[in-house]
């Protein structure tokens, strides 16, 4: 499946854009005084990930390789708000600074674009010596050129090259993880540490969590119902309660199915996951999650190519169309008809399969 990580039109439009554009940054930067990393001191770190909590997820082990090589360095996270409670439970970066931006909640109101630049100079008081952003996006380059960091490290696919101090060559084939470890590297950072090994409860719980993003990406309610009740024949079923899951909680309910509904903030799903068996969950934030704590999980991809973001466990699989997307759909990646075309049988099998696995690894029978 060959699939870039934006849609083509994203691409010409915002290198015209920044072809547009770039006299004008371009004389700027012949007044700002050029650093080179190895010349300077790194007091302070900034990490640029506010798109969504799987984004922040995904890159965890990367910030961790940033800890590793500057142990003495304050690094501060700029993340989306619903991140903040959850990544700051992590303990891993000293200082979170949650944002909401226009181009992400798609408000591109005065007010909104006004506190773009409140945000701009509050960040400034950090005095960053070393930036990362790992998206590769102009508007992300654009906002990383204002925090005026000594060195800033990114990606330039979609134009704006001469907002970064080092701008290097973006692989749309690579994984997420993968494009954020190759610039860690350039930093001098340590290859990322091996994939998180925990100790796997036999006896916990398979959790199913409906939560998505985008409708695009979510699986119809009536194969959660059908598939909650192929598999609390033989294994203890939890739903996790979110607003996507209401409807169907109500209806297990009116069912009495036996089937039990976890309700809690995301701590509080954290803390509990850790101790279950098997996650199942669309292509979200879920899966990422039970990545980083060790727990098995199983992803259910639609057309979007699970090679770019899927969740990177010992013991994560995902479930995708057996044939490419030919639907005609109005998003360029995600088709909810190729979504629907996954049946709830094929990810029971595959449940069974990957718990066998997993007790056969771990020498339970």
């Amino acid at each position: 499946m060959k699939q870039k990580v934006y849609s083509q039109t994203y691409l010409t439009l915002s290198n015209v854009l920044s072809f547009i554009i770039f006299p004008y940054y371009t004389f700027f930067n012949l007044f700002r005084k050029k650093y080179s990393l190895k010349k300077i001191k790194v007091k302070t770190i900034l990490i640029l990930e506010y798109h969504r909590i799987g984004d922040v997820l995904i890159i965890l082990p990367v910030i961790k390789s940033i800890r590793r090589q500057y142990p003495r360095s304050k690094i501060v996270l700029v993340c989306c708000n619903d991140s903040y409670d959850l990544i700051n439970h992590f303990n891993i970066v000293d200082k979170i600074i949650p944002v909401k931006m226009p181009w992400t909640n798609w408000d591109f109101s005065l007010k909104e674009c006004f506190k773009v630049f409140q945000l701009i100079k509050k960040i400034r008081l950090e005095k960053t010596d070393l930036a990362f952003d790992f998206k590769g996006d102009l508007r992300n380059n654009w906002f990383l050129w204002n925090l005026k960091a000594k060195v800033s490290m990114g990606f330039s696919p979609t134009g704006g090259s001469y907002f970064l101090t080092n701008s290097f060559k973006f692989n749309h084939a690579l994984h997420q993880r993968q494009r954020a470890q190759f610039i860690a590297l350039k930093a001098g950072c340590d290859v990322l540490e091996k994939i998180k090994k925990n100790k796997i409860n036999i006896n916990g719980r398979i959790a199913l969590h409906l939560g998505s993003s985008d409708l695009r990406r979510s699986w119809t309610e009536k194969k959660w119902i059908k598939l909650a009740r192929l598999l609390s024949k033989n294994f203890k079923i939890t739903i996790i309660k979110i607003p996507e899951s209401h409807h169907l909680i109500n209806q297990i309910k009116k069912n009495k199915d036996k089937i039990d509904i976890f309700s809690g903030d995301l701590i509080e799903f954290k803390t509990w996951l850790k101790d279950q068996i098997l996650l199942i969950g669309v292509d979200s934030m879920a899966g990422h999650l039970a990545a980083e704590l060790g727990v098995p999980n199983i992803s259910i991809f639609g057309s979007q190519n699970p090679d770019l973001t899927r969740p990177l466990g010992e013991f994560s699989e995902i479930i995708q169309p057996e044939k490419e997307c030919h639907h005609k759909k109005k998003h360029w990646r995600l088709c909810a008809y190729c979504m629907d075309e996954i049946d709830e049988t094929s990810v029971y099998k595959l449940v069974v399969k990957l718990i066998n696995i997993v007790k056969k690894s771990k020498n339970i029978k």
